[in-house]
């Protein structure tokens, strides 16, 4: 009867044979079979890998190991560690993810097992800020090197990483072997948590929210890529009246005048710095002009809190910042189309209605609607009694009052469960 892994910590791992429960010491004790179970164990729960790559240092041989992932452009980095040095973890991914070591392994092909120190001038590297502060507080004198494909998708590098004290480099080959006979595992293991987190994070949910929206909104991933569209959104962007969608291999939010493309452009840019948990000023909000002449759009820009598994979502590329773009004319539109039907209104009352609440007055209104002052009066007249109120104050005040429902519209076109993004 095959053994069946039940969890683990830094100083061993519980099992299960049949009914029994079985305590080992360390992953040293474990044989092939028990290290894979643990290994799909961890894939399923994602708080089990950094016992479980404890376990894997010990059957492999080395003092300390992790899964590691270097973005590009060093944001969303991160490394779930196995018997590592927290406080030495992030001074690492402050200041060394550029060492030596780094850049050999972007070479290795993912599936391969690479040996540190036959890829680089291990002499010299030792002489170097980065062993003195990273390596030798950790007793690291050599790494095995695994990557895989999706950590290493985007021009980052991303694997698993072992490393061997001077006295286990001795034996690196027998490491490398051991290590090669779980690499598929391991590559299975982390493509199964990417799935774990894509269903944790229930794709349909944020598109159903903003679906949920009246005004027009925008997700958008890590990159500042177009991620997901509302009805609104696609209906507003196809247009083209001051904002857009640019042609590229990442649709992105442009605005047609350049300067407040720009803006809008470092806005997104700020939001998702403080989405990653940076601290760094942030204007969420501006307008942006319409050839039509019509009044501009006020666009609001939220960055998203981190999902609960927000390691893999460095990969992902999930919703980290929220545009809702509101047009002033449309909203006035529903909100008529509102009052008519609670009121009874008639379209006419119900426009001057909904421009009371606005906050115009009713020589503005005149002008707006192209009628006489007179008419207005008599307009906003029948319109207090059907509402029950006696001033234009107390009207605006209702009127603000109401949430504005949204358009019934047609389902967005989708793409691999997304809305597809429409480009001018």
């Amino acid at each position: 009867m095959p053994l069946r892994h039940l969890g683990s910590n830094r100083n061993g791992a519980i099992v299960a044979f049949g009914g029994t429960i079985i305590v080992k010491t360390s992953g040293a004790d474990m044989d092939h079979v028990d290290i894979v179970d643990a290994v799909y164990q961890a894939a399923v729960r994602s708080e089990l890998w950094p016992d479980t790559l404890c376990a894997i240092v010990d059957y492999v041989g080395a003092v300390a190991g992790n899964i590691v992932y270097q973005a590009p452009d060093g944001r969303g980095s991160f490394l779930i560690p196995g018997r590592m040095r927290e406080d030495l973890n992030a001074l690492y991914l402050q200041h060394y993810t550029g060492n030596p070591y780094a850049r050999a392994f972007e070479k290795v092909k993912p599936g391969e097992i690479a040996v540190g120190n036959r890829l680089i001038d291990a002499e010299a590297v030792r002489h170097s800020a980065f062993y003195a502060d990273i390596c030798e507080p950790q007793n690291i004198f050599n790494q095995l090197f695994l990557p895989h494909a999706s950590l290493h998708e985007r021009g980052g590098i991303g694997g698993v990483a072992l490393f061997l004290s001077r006295q286990q480099d001795e034996h690196a080959a027998e490491a490398a072997a051991r290590l090669e006979r779980l690499s598929p595992h391991m590559a299975r293991a982390i493509d199964l948590s990417f799935q774990v987190n894509r269903i944790a994070r229930a794709p349909e949910l944020p598109q159903r929210l903003i679906d949920a929206i009246a005004d027009a909104a925008v997700l958008i991933d890590s990159r500042g890529a177009v991620l997901l569209l509302n009805a609104a959104a696609e209906a507003l962007l196809k247009q083209a009246d001051g904002i857009f969608l640019s042609r590229s291999e990442r649709p992105s939010l442009a605005a047609h005048i350049s300067k407040t493309s720009t803006r809008l452009v470092n806005a997104i840019r700020q939001a998702l710095l403080i989405a990653d948990g940076e601290d760094t000023p942030f204007d969420g909000a501006l307008s942006i002009s319409r050839p039509s002449g019509l009044p501009p759009y006020l666009v609001m820009i939220t960055p998203l809190a981190p999902t609960a598994v927000s390691i893999w979502d460095a990969v992902d590329s999930g919703a980290r910042v929220l545009i809702h773009i509101v047009d002033p004319e449309a909203k006035t539109c529903r909100q008529a189309q509102q009052l008519q039907h609670i009121f009874g209104l008639t379209e006419a009352e119900a426009r001057v209605a909904a421009l009371i609440g606005s906050g115009m007055n009713l020589p503005e209104i005149a002008r707006v609607l192209g009628i006489s002052s007179n008419t207005v009066k008599t307009h906003t007249g029948r319109c207090f009694g059907k509402t029950g109120v006696r001033s234009q104050a107390a009207l605006a005040r209702l009127i603000a009052s109401i949430p504005i429902a949204g358009n019934r519209q047609a389902t967005p076109s989708r793409t691999n469960g997304k809305s597809r993004p429409r480009e001018s």
